[in-house]
């Protein structure tokens, strides 16, 4: 899976935010307000990865969190995107 659009992430008043580009920006009219762990799930979806694959990397970035806390954390956000309907 991957995101749908081409967007890019910015902090703007203490808060980050994705917004499309581009073409995009027409396609997806809006922002997407996330916290560092859903920046960085975000930033990983810019390539194509399976869910197993989205986890393994999360290991990676924050090594003392346990799988569970962070398979959760990528559900629930993966959830909220695709419910945005900027997933393929």
């Amino acid at each position: 899976m991957k995101l749908k659009y081409n967007f890019v992430t910015n902090e703007v008043a203490g808060k980050i935010v994705a917004v499309a580009v581009g073409d995009d920006a027409v396609k997806f009219n809006g922002f997407i307000k996330m916290n560092k762990t859903g920046a960085e799930i975000f930033n990983l979806l810019k390539s194509d990865l399976s869910r197993e694959e989205l986890v393994e990397e999360l290991k990676k970035i924050y090594p003392e969190e346990e799988e569970t806390v962070l398979r959760k954390s990528a559900e629930d956000f993966l959830t909220k995107l695709s419910q945005a309907g900027v997933l393929e």
